[in-house]
């Protein structure tokens, strides 16, 4: 896109110089449409120019934070705890559901791992500005009965669950009108349901990071 941006630019001032050396001399008309054509080729090439090195300093600042908390949650990843991962236009952290909350229960237990997990997300947040989203996914096995009294599927309970993890970073100083939940219950598995360690992987809660516009 740049070179080929370039190449037009070079072909508007080669007409340029090639008309005034030809001719010796241009009517004014023609020179006021040649030195518009050239001033809006120029315009286009700085405008061209800024807008990819935005883009740069936008990548850069996003693989600075995605290293900041690889460095925050560096035991947690290597011991599989928790996963990181950068996206093309973001950042990714997951929490399994598990060391966040009890069986059933939509709130976060208090005084658990998956707790100080987000508070110090929630602390590295603080400094930074990205629009938060908070998705819930669960496995695919059926609720119980006292459990769907409240909660009559999976959609729901993973919904409690990202709202009472995105309220939890809210309480924690992130701004609000960063903060969005949502809910893919049973719908986007990372695993296979078919085992035990598939189920517990699909019962997670993934915050994504994306930069403000």
């Amino acid at each position: 896109m740049m070179k080929s941006s370039s190449s037009r630019i070079a072909a508007v001032l080669t007409l340029c110089s090639g008309l005034v050396l030809s001719t010796g001399c241009v009517k004014k008309s023609e020179y006021e449409a040649l030195q518009a054509q050239y001033n809006d080729a120029l315009a286009k090439q700085g405008e061209l120019t800024q807008t990819v090195e935005t883009q740069d300093a936008e990548i850069n600042a996003l693989k600075s934070d995605f290293d900041a908390l690889a460095e925050i949650f560096a035991e947690e990843i290597a011991n599989q705890e928790l996963q990181l991962e950068q996206l093309v236009d973001g950042i990714e952290v997951e929490i399994p559901s598990d060391v966040m909350y009890k069986s059933g229960a939509a709130a976060p237990t208090v005084g658990s791992d998956g707790l100080e997990y987000a508070k110090r997300l929630a602390d590295f947040l603080a400094d930074t500005d990205y629009f938060v989203s908070v998705v819930g996914h669960t496995d695919n096995q059926k609720m119980s009965r006292a459990l769907a009294k409240k909660y009559p599927s999976n959609w729901e309970l993973a919904g409690a669950r990202a709202a009472g993890a995105a309220r939890f970073l809210v309480d924690n100083a992130v701004d609000p009108t960063h903060v969005v939940a949502s809910s893919r219950g049973e719908y986007d598995p990372a695993a296979s349901n078919d085992t035990p360690e598939g189920r517990a992987q699909n019962r997670r809660i993934q915050i994504i990071l994306r930069s403000l516009p």
